[in-house]
């Protein structure tokens, strides 16, 4: 990759980035980034985000707001026909469940979970994935989490959750054998990040981590938009461990 003198290989000037899940912490902060770095960004979520679109339109090079269930097939391929190519695909859409597997609602919540965390993604990479294949130099970033690599921070981390992001990274693996050498496939596993998601939970054992503290959704959102980026054009089938040194491997 040659870079001209006088520009970054960081900029995302000329991108068109979309991003699940685009409501919530690492979601909207994620946006922020990539707008800063001059992208075009679709946002997505189940619910509305056209505040965010607007706020973040004159800084990058526009954005577009779309609602879209990630737990419907049809809305996903529907949305991949009325937004066309894009050049990056931030799968961040996720749930996290906190109930204990011998209630007896646990297999719904189980589907649940499995479904926005694992098989969205799946949907959306299925959707997507033929139009970026021509758009040269495409990136598609998942996002995993330290859970899926040990089992879980949090005393409350659900089973079904450890499984679907234990199943993202395999998943990542899988999808940059079949997505290489046109689009490159990456992702990220953050460790407990301070958004809505987790709040009023047990706080997790952040003592004993080199970087003791939680995550804030800035520390998560800018790895995210350099695996977006032409910087990341030789990495394939990572997944970025951003935990704070929470874990080591």
């Amino acid at each position: 990759m040659t870079i001209p003198f006088g520009s970054t290989p960081f900029a995302l000037k000329g991108k068109r980035v979309l991003i699940t899940g685009a409501a919530g912490g690492i979601g909207s902060a994620t946006a922020k980034a990539c707008a800063q770095l001059g992208a075009e960004l679709v946002l997505t979520d189940i619910r509305d985000c056209s505040a965010l679109a607007e706020e973040l339109a004159p800084i990058g090079a526009g954005a577009t707001a779309h609602v879209c269930d990630v737990r419907d097939r049809a809305a996903i391929d529907a949305l991949a026909e009325a937004v066309g190519g894009v050049d990056g695909l931030v799968l961040n859409a996720g749930a996290i469940a906190f109930d204990d597997w011998d209630s007896l609602e646990w297999e719904d919540s189980f589907h649940e979970i499995i479904h926005v965390n694992l098989l969205a993604p799946m949907q959306f990479a299925r959707a997507f994935l033929p139009g970026m294949r021509t758009r040269g130099g495409a990136r598609i970033v998942l996002v995993g989490s330290v859970a899926g690599w040990t089992g879980g921070t949090m005393s409350t981390t659900g089973a079904h959750y450890v499984v679907s992001k234990g199943g993202v990274h395999a998943f990542t693996r899988w999808l940059a054998r079949r997505a290489a050498p046109d689009v490159g496939v990456n992702a990220v596993a953050p460790s407990a990040t301070a958004t809505a998601m987790i709040a009023g939970q047990p706080s997790p054992a952040v003592a004993t981590q080199l970087v003791p503290r939680v995550a804030s959704a800035d520390e998560i959102a800018w790895p995210i938009a350099f695996l977006c980026s032409p910087a990341a054009s030789f990495l394939s089938g990572v997944v970025l461990d951003i935990n704070g040194g929470a874990y080591l491997r």
